[in-house]
């Protein structure tokens, strides 16, 4: 299944990334601290480095940890994304482009953690075999704490996440199946039928595979905005 995931991808597991290098046991240790610490705060540990914490009955703070090890240096560098995802919205999105749902990913919305810190810019963890990994550990998972679960609680209805995506917060080819079908759920349909038509108009003459997968997206789209209508 396509996620449409290209925003918030994590990386490849430690034994992918740090084969061969003494980083790759820096990563291990990395990893078991902020697992256990994202675990006291709550957070529901899912597949490879992606977390969830529930916010309301319908949407998930989502955490994932992008991570880099270096061939040439025992580094691993940590780049936490928050994100929060709406159930309902990710549902229709499946389904309108013939997929079936995923249990807890992409997150409908999501940012580096960095830029919704005060310096509001990217930030990343280093971890190296010359500084204390669990105290790394712990910075990290404190600013999670600090500054990604608030954003979690700031985006906590549909409502929100909607107005965030029409201020152009997220990523436009992450959103451009999604704000529609926020619209739609809130019953603002001309606003869904704004959204959707400038998109297909956007694409112009293009023939690859993204623009054929808008397109289909927007016919399904249309269909169901229709009946709504009726």
């Amino acid at each position: 299944m396509d996620l449409n995931n290209a925003a918030w991808e994590i990386s490849p597991p430690a034994s992918e990334l740090g084969r061969g290098v003494r980083g790759g046991t820096v990563l291990d240790a990395a990893a078991q601290t902020w697992r256990a610490r994202l675990l006291d705060a709550g957070f529901r540990k899912r597949s490879g480095d992606i977390f969830t914490r529930p916010v309301t009955d319908d949407i998930l703070g989502w955490l994932g940890l992008n991570r880099a090890a270096s061939r040439q240096s025992p580094l691993v560098e940590v780049n936490p994304v928050v994100g929060v995802r709406h159930v309902a919205v990710e549902s229709m999105v499946a389904e309108l482009l013939g997929e079936k749902p995923h249990g807890y990913a992409p997150p409908t919305l999501s940012v580096s953690l960095g830029y919704v810190m005060p310096a509001r810019s990217y930030q990343a963890w280093v971890f190296t075999v010359d500084t204390p990994v669990e105290s790394v550990a712990d910075d990290l998972v404190a600013a999670v704490n600090e500054y990604g679960i608030p954003y979690f609680e700031h985006h906590d209805s549909l409502a929100a996440i909607v107005q965030a995506m029409s201020e152009g917060a997220g990523f436009k080819e992450h959103n451009v199946f999604r704000l529609p079908v926020g619209y739609l759920l809130l019953d603002e349909l001309e606003k869904a039928q704004q959204i959707i038509t400038a998109s297909v108009d956007e694409l112009g003459q293009r023939q690859d595979l993204a623009a054929h997968r808008l397109r289909a997206f927007a016919a399904a789209f249309q269909q169901r905005l229709d009946r709504s209508r009726a």
